[in-house]
């Protein structure tokens, strides 16, 4: 039986973030993955957005109705579906407990330190290493189509301020002047806000990146190896179990997103962190000479276009339909609607040529907080349920389990992200 100091189960953004903060403090590190490469799950296609200007959970106040008025409508921005319904109970009931106003901006407040902090390090691994993923550092623009869409915005923004959040409020005309391409559609927009210090990229090429950095540091990689349970000694974690062997190991990290709950299940423990599909559509751009310049939010329908090199990446909406993977022609409709109604030229010439549809689950957690640090379990560590905020996070979430981890003081408040909590 083999033995290894720190086995991370998942080879997406967590897993080999985690692995490259463990390996830079001296860690012996083994990561194991089911895919053939790293990221080949949530962290594939996403939204491309390193967007602490958007912490707040999806469990905001009144998000019940939001989700009871989805279920006839096949185009709503947050859906859910009937037939995962009964799965989901029990984690739903938790989602919507915490949707309170108080906890909802504990929540906010929490997620915001952490995606400062995380951010701070993703640059300082971009630098250091001279990672390539279409980075941008113009920072992104929330368009509302009116000034009623634009206060809460803006008083969300405001509520962040104390914290070190910096936002300017735009009107129409600093709007286009910010993005010029938006004119076609100047008359529909009342205006905007700007967060400078928001970023963009590709989140694959990233992750490929930093997993060949940490693979020439030492770290080892076994793709094509899912783990089917873990090793239970009195309590204790001691390693894990893959259909071709065990591996002991002092420390485990799960970094397995939405299927965590597969782990932790048959020793007892139970995270609420459920999937919660989002969708993206990549089109080329090569060929053009004009093209957005920052990434924009759409407030409407919690969707963003963002502009990753040659390509342009549409992604967002949010549905509740458990493991359910079919790519449904309905929701990518509305990302062509979105660009349709952003960038109208745009979406004439760009939506003729080849187009990448795609979805994936995001990890939500019930209280709109990733888990980070050691389970009830000794030995077994957690680094998931990120939600929509899973590569703003990915760096610092992997610097604060690699200090809890080596008992240091945390470079940000752990509490709120405690594995312990439910």
């Amino acid at each position: 039986m083999a033995n290894q100091e720190v086995i991370i189960i998942g080879a997406g953004l967590a897993g080999v973030c985690t692995a490259y903060a463990l390996r830079e403090r001296g860690h012996d590190v083994l990561v194991l993955d089911a895919h053939e490469g790293p990221a080949r799950e949530t962290s594939f296609a996403n939204a491309g957005a390193l967007t602490p200007s958007e912490p707040e959970p999806w469990n905001a106040p009144g998000v019940h109705w939001q989700l009871l008025a989805s279920l006839p409508d096949p185009h709503s921005a947050m859906k859910l579906r009937l037939a995962p319904l009964p799965g989901l109970v029990p984690w739903g009931l938790k989602f919507l407990a915490n949707s309170t106003r108080k906890r909802f901006e504990a929540a906010s407040l929490a997620n915001f330190a952490l995606s400062r902090y995380s951010l701070a390090c993703t640059r300082a691994a971009r630098d250091t290493h001279q990672l390539d993923f279409a980075n941008l550092a113009r920072g992104t623009m929330k368009v509302c189509r009116d000034a009623q869409a634009l206060e809460p915005a803006r008083q969300a923004s405001q509520a962040l301020a104390d914290a070190g959040l910096r936002f300017e409020i735009l009107d129409r005309a600093a709007t286009i002047a910010r993005e010029p391409m938006l004119a076609d559609v100047a008359e529909d927009l009342a205006g905007a806000i700007y967060y400078p210090d928001d970023e963009s990229g590709d989140a694959h090429r990233f992750t490929v990146g930093l997993a060949e950095v940490a693979r020439t540091a030492g770290v080892r990689f076994e793709y094509e190896s899912p783990v089917s349970s873990l090793i239970d000694r009195a309590g204790r974690i001691t390693g894990v179990r893959t259909e071709t062997e065990e591996i002991e190991a002092d420390q485990i990290v799960l970094a397995t997103g939405h299927a965590s709950h597969r782990l932790l299940t048959p020793l007892g423990l139970h995270v609420p962190v459920r999937p919660v599909k989002g969708y993206s559509l990549s089109l080329d751009m090569s060929a053009l000479d004009q093209r957005p310049s920052l990434p924009v939010v759409d407030e409407a329908l919690h969707a963003i276009v963002s502009p990753l090199g040659d390509t342009l990446r549409i992604a967002g909406t949010a549905e509740f339909a458990g493991e359910d993977r079919t790519l449904r022609g309905e929701r990518v409709d509305n990302l062509r609607q979105l660009l349709t109604r952003l960038y109208p030229a745009l979406a004439e010439h760009l939506l003729t040529g080849e187009q990448k549809p795609w979805c994936g689950f995001r990890p939500m957690s019930a209280d709109g907080r990733p888990f980070i640090g050691e389970t009830r379990a000794e030995g077994l560590w957690i680094n998931a349920g990120h939600g929509h905020l899973g590569w703003t996070q990915a760096m610092g979430s992997a610097g604060l389990l690699a200090a809890l981890l080596d008992g240091e003081t945390p470079p940000v408040p752990a509490e709120p992200f405690s594995a312990k909590r439910f």
